[in-house]
């Protein structure tokens, strides 16, 4: 089975949202996503808002460092995955707005390591 892409995992999570709302997924994301903002990129608190969209290290490490980026985008990309989430739960269907497939470019190979889920690390 192909690995889930991280514009996959961010539809899957507004699915959760979208069944949980307005509690649930829809409020635990928005918190860590406030959270994210005021901590400041690369800092604990947005490494764990960006876990919830990550299914492996490359993964991860493209939503918390710069070290993977490859183009222009994946700053602003990451920008609105976070400020997005702040409109959780009532805006479900946002998630994905201004993002595209920018931060999935470069990652599709080869196969990385898996993760664990963000539900199982904690």
């Amino acid at each position: 089975m192909p690995k889930q892409t991280i514009r996959e995992k961010i539809e899957e999570v507004r699915q959760q949202v979208k069944a949980n709302n307005p509690k649930g997924t829809g409020a635990r994301i928005k918190n860590l996503a406030v959270k994210a903002i005021y901590a400041g990129f690369g800092q604990p608190d947005w490494v764990k808002f960006m876990e919830e969209f990550a299914t492996t290290k490359q993964q991860l490490a493209r939503l918390t460092t710069r070290d993977t980026d490859c183009h222009d985008y994946n700053e602003p990309a990451r920008a609105y995955l976070v400020g997005n989430a702040t409109c959780l739960p009532g805006t479900d269907g946002n998630l994905l707005q201004g993002i595209s497939e920018f931060l999935d470019v470069s990652l599709q190979e080869p196969a990385p390591e898996k993760i664990a889920a963000p539900e199982d690390r904690y």
